[in-house]
């Protein structure tokens, strides 16, 4: 299992005190683990929340690299819970692994985590370490 590194740059985190354009570095690697192949390594990409006036958020991963399932603003769920800032962002495709990022309120870290397994036994599992660097912008 994997524990990436989150720094945000909020003073407040409840999703009401969120900001547009919280932005972290985004580098992809490793072995997914709901298909278990392994990734290739990326350059320097930018995962990226926007609220907007509603209310609503939006998520996207923008860089040469970035994975085409999460290329695009499309909706995310987010919330808070025990601590944490639960970003779930909806992928372009049926096909795509589904991921969301769990950060502490605290800002001093959090982890990517990736739906695993098939309904009615779906799962969140945490990446494993070869790392995400979501580190606040």
């Amino acid at each position: 299992m994997k524990i990436s590194a989150l720094t945000l740059a909020f003073a407040l985190v409840s999703p009401a005190a969120l900001a547009a354009d919280q932005e972290w570095d985004y580098q992809l690697s490793g072995v997914s683990p709901a298909s278990g192949t392994q990734r290739p390594t990326s350059g320097k990409n930018i995962a990226e929340l926007n609220q907007s006036k509603d209310g609503s958020y939006e998520f996207r991963i923008r860089g040469n690299t970035a994975p085409s399932c999460y290329k695009s603003f499309r909706t995310a769920q987010v919330e808070k819970a025990d601590g944490t800032l639960i970003i779930t962002p909806e992928p372009l495709f049926g096909s795509c692994e589904r991921i969301r990022l769990v950060v502490k309120v605290n800002g001093s870290g959090g982890v990517q985590q990736q739906l695993i397994g098939k309904k009615p036994n779906q799962s969140w599992q945490d990446e494993e370490v070869q790392g995400y660097g979501l580190t606040a912008r």
